[in-house]
């Protein structure tokens, strides 16, 4: 008979939302064990060895690497497997297309699971794994008598391979490296053999639940849990006075520069506007042809890749973030905008929490216009600007780990009792 207390195992490829699913569910008294590809927070003489070089000269994936812990996990809780992890990194950064990465990800899992099960899963009665990166765990698991709550992370990959498909024919030419398959992909047919055998999968917003229902998963077996951000580390600036109607609107996009973000449509949009009306930065590694970009003109700059340390000067500088994305799970870059008092711009499939007319605009993917005239409300009217910013304060907590961590430990304490 399976213990009423959660023993909860969380198996993660990569540094998901920070490590906020181990961390909260430690916090709350049910995290037995955590096992990641590669982490320095277990490992502090080579974090401190690392930090001795000097910052001007560390390459960016030594800095990536130190961005590898967290403060609150007891590293004795934290498994890691290095070499796999070093494995990992090498082969992604040999990237060259969608399929190739696609390729890496299905072996990396497979690995990852045989590496945990070769450990074991201790005094375990519950694994928490992810879309994709836990099919050969659930299969042990269930052998045993443990729980399996699957989080998808972002839109179920048949319909996301639909979507971009679409993209790809709306934007020829514009993303080389992205090859999308006629067929669903073994990924797909990966996360339908998950979906089967999790007992609950945990979905970050509503627009990727009603793509797991769509996919024919029962409605009862899903559960929509928002996200959730370090309030300590998204504050808004002080509120002040509104923005002069002659300085330009300052627009914010961060995140993967592709057509899965609407980055052609955001460009279109922009087109709209005369000179001097807005000034934009998009923040976030480049997958577009270079070519393709010229149009967006010279109020446009594209800063490449931002650590994330300096991501809250980024939003102290915005007035508004605009991300109309065409495939998320629930987009944390948005809680980060809302929690630096920024408002958002974003389409339904961001998966964000913006209340529309309220902390921002919600507008349909696939509309230049309509992401235009959301825009244009800002540009002449800066008290429904100034309104909307102060209305992000309400928002600080509902978006903050706090609400999360209550969230999660109220899912998985009921998961254990109806089982």
């Amino acid at each position: 008979m399976r213990s009423m207390l959660p023993r909860i195992t969380v198996a993660m490829l990569g540094a998901r939302r920070h490590y906020a699913v181990p961390r909260l569910l430690h916090e709350a008294g049910l995290l037995k064990r955590f096992y990641t590809d590669s982490y320095l927070g277990n490992k502090p003489w080579l974090k401190m060895a690392l930090e001795t070089m000097p910052s001007a000269v560390r390459p960016n994936a030594v800095q990536r690497w130190l961005g590898r812990c967290d403060s609150v996990l007891p590293p004795e809780k934290v498994w890691s497997f290095e070499r796999f992890g070093l494995w990992y990194a090498w082969a992604l950064s040999r990237v060259q297309t969608s399929s190739q990465r696609e390729a890496i990800c299905l072996n990396a899992a497979k690995r990852f699971n045989h590496h945990i099960l070769a450990t074991g899963l201790a005094d375990t009665n519950m694994i928490w794994g992810f879309n994709g990166a836990v099919l050969e765990l659930f299969q042990a698991a269930k052998k045993q008598n443990i729980l399996c709550v699957m989080e998808q992370t972002i839109l179920p990959k048949h319909l996301e391979t639909q979507l971009l498909r679409e993209e790809t024919e709306r934007w020829p030419g514009w993303e080389p490296g992205l090859i999308i398959p006629e067929m669903d992909s073994p990924m797909s047919m990966r996360e339908e053999q998950e979906w089967a055998m999790a007992d609950c999968i945990v979905a970050g917003s509503e627009f990727v639940q009603s793509g797991l229902i769509k996919c024919g998963v029962p409605e009862e077996k899903v559960c929509v849990v928002p996200y959730g951000v370090d309030t300590s580390r998204f504050q808004p600036m002080a509120q002040g006075v509104p923005i002069a109607s002659n300085r330009p609107l300052r627009i914010l996009f961060a995140g993967h520069v592709g057509l899965r973000k609407g980055i052609p449509d955001l460009l279109q949009a922009l087109q709209q506007f005369k000179p001097g009306e807005v000034e934009v930065q998009i923040a976030g590694g480049i997958a577009l042809d270079p070519k393709r970009l010229k149009q967006a003109g010279n109020n446009v700059q594209f800063l490449g890749r931002v650590p994330r340390t300096q991501m809250q000067q980024l939003f102290h500088w915005a007035d508004v973030f605009v991300l109309p994305s065409i495939v998320e799970g629930s987009a944390t870059a948005t809680y980060e905008s809302l929690m630096s008092g920024v408002p958002v711009i974003a389409t339904p499939n961001a998966g964000s929490i913006v209340q529309d007319g309220v902390n921002g605009f919600i507008v349909p993917i696939r509309n230049p216009d309509a992401l235009a005239d959301a825009i244009a409300r800002y540009i002449n009217d800066r008290l429904l600007l100034a309104r909307h910013q102060a209305a992000t304060e309400k928002s600080r907590e509902c978006a903050g780990l706090g609400r999360y961590r209550a969230d999660l430990k109220q899912l998985v304490c009921e998961l254990a009792l109806s089982t």
